[in-house]
């Protein structure tokens, strides 16, 4: 039994490599201190030492190529020939006629005579306090506190000042407004005088005066004068009286 567990060690380390083979002399037991055999008588021959050969590990069968099942999805491109597939350009498609020609619509001319869309109204009230005074250029009109609307005696100065101005296309007609107002608050002022301005504007053309012969300027607080609330009306052309006062202002 105790050579049998002597053995065990020896098997596993032969068993441990594949190709080695291991000889095994059961004899050399004997000569061990302690051992219960015997030694072997000189006319006895000992017996052949065995041979433990382990079995050697077979190699892994190469893997066959097999063709793709009908049906199945190929697998994909190389990311290489993908590319390139992708960067070839298509062939380019060249017109084999010229181009047909566009049609266009021919647009009507407008009808002689028609009539043009009508100015607005003067914006004339009875409770403004508006007046007109004549000045070396035209006239000035001044307004009341917060007020925009003319007065009749303010429109019927402007109507007059039409009639005796000079035809022709040379007269023009030069409006500008002002209105009180506060450095904190330039916007109030510079609205008011604009409304101030149109209002004149509006009279003039009622009363013949082409509305591209009118320049409006609104100055708001820049009035430059002791009347903030005013419209000074400047009438400019070959036979007009001098204009220098209103190019200052």
């Amino acid at each position: 039994m105790r050579r049998t567990w002597l053995l065990l060690p020896l098997l596993t380390c032969a068993s441990a490599t594949a190709l080695a083979q291991v000889t095994v002399d059961l004899h050399a037991l004997d000569s061990l201190p302690g051992g219960n055999a015997q030694a072997p008588k000189p006319h006895q021959r000992s017996p052949a030492p065995r041979r433990v050969t382990t079995a050697k590990p077979k190699a892994p069968a190469p893997e066959q190529a097999t063709a793709t099942p009908p049906g199945a999805t190929p697998s994909p491109a190389p990311a290489n020939q993908a590319t390139a597939t992708a960067a070839t350009p298509p062939p380019a498609t060249l017109p084999t006629s010229a181009p047909p020609d566009v049609a266009l619509a021919p647009i009507a001319p407008p009808t002689p005579g028609s009539p043009a869309a009508a100015p607005p109204p003067p914006a004339i009230s009875e409770s403004s306090v508006s007046a007109a005074t004549s000045s070396a250029t035209g006239l000035q009109v001044t307004f009341g506190s917060g007020q925009s609307d003319l007065s009749p005696s303010s429109a019927a100065a402007l109507e007059n000042l039409v009639k005796t101005a000079p035809t022709g296309d040379a007269t023009s007609f030069n409006v500008v407004a002002y209105a009180a107002g506060t450095p904190g608050d330039p916007s109030t002022a510079r609205r008011l005088s604009l409304a101030r301005a149109l209002a004149v504007r509006s009279t003039l053309i009622a009363h013949g005066v082409s509305s591209s012969h009118i320049y409006v300027r609104a100055l708001g607080a820049s009035a430059g004068d002791t009347t903030p609330d005013r419209v000074d009306v400047a009438v400019l052309g070959a036979n007009a009286p001098s204009t220098e006062k209103s190019a200052k202002q």
